[in-house]
């Protein structure tokens, strides 16, 4: 894969401006200076702030040692290993095993997060997916929150749409581009199904 379908593939899924928004001093001394990522659905956001080795945001604190990341989502133990282009381990509601592809112009990522099906086509011009959302924490109240995201912004964020058991929201992500000197694919791809997995409520939906 060349470089430039690297960048649009991982790192440039969203790209926001490093002047402004994208560097975040955060609230905790681990992660001073690190860059934000940002899922926005209707007008609420979540947030994952990420300076190596730590990944840290509301329902999210993780710590990348070596090949792996350990730590907790939804206040539940995580530990994942990445190993040859696969991700194994045990997520905050199940087990993970996710393999990433690449093709020509495309990442696919698939398999199982959190004990569930998961899939992703991302592409240099859209990314389009589905992955398990828990509800209050628990095992037997699960959803899929679809993803739609087709239009490229002047900025570089990803928008378009996304259902979460209600009616369809405006979606963005914003994942700016100085994280691909930081994480390698698989580690990218782990924060980004994180961030995915955990997303924002409206009004108008049941919220975790």
């Amino acid at each position: 894969m060349t470089r430039a379908v690297d960048v649009a593939l991982v790192c440039s899924l969203v790209v926001c401006s490093l002047v402004g928004g994208c560097q975040s001093g955060g609230g905790l001394p681990e992660v001073k200076g690190g860059i934000e990522l940002g899922l926005r659905r209707g007008s609420a956001w979540s947030t994952l702030t990420v300076r190596p080795p730590y990944v840290i945001g509301p329902r999210v604190n993780l710590q990348l040692k070596r090949d792996a990341f350990v730590g907790a989502i939804e206040g539940r133990p995580v530990q994942l290993t990445i190993e040859q282009g696969e991700i194994t381990g045990t997520g905050p509601m199940g087990q993970v095993n996710l393999s990433i592809t690449e093709g020509p112009d495309e990442l696919i990522v698939e398999g199982m997060w959190n004990g569930a099906r998961v899939h992703f086509r991302i592409t240099s011009h859209a990314m389009r997916g589905s992955i398990a959302v828990y509800q209050s924490q628990s095992f037997e109240n699960v959803l899929f929150c679809q993803y739609v995201l087709d239009k490229v912004e002047r900025n570089g964020s990803r928008s378009g749409m996304s259902i979460c058991g209600g009616l369809p929201e405006d979606t963005l992500i914003e994942v700016p581009r100085a994280v691909q000197g930081w994480l390698t694919r698989p580690e990218l791809v782990v924060v980004l199904m994180a961030l995915l997995s955990s997303p924002p409520f409206t009004n108008m939906e049941t919220s975790l």
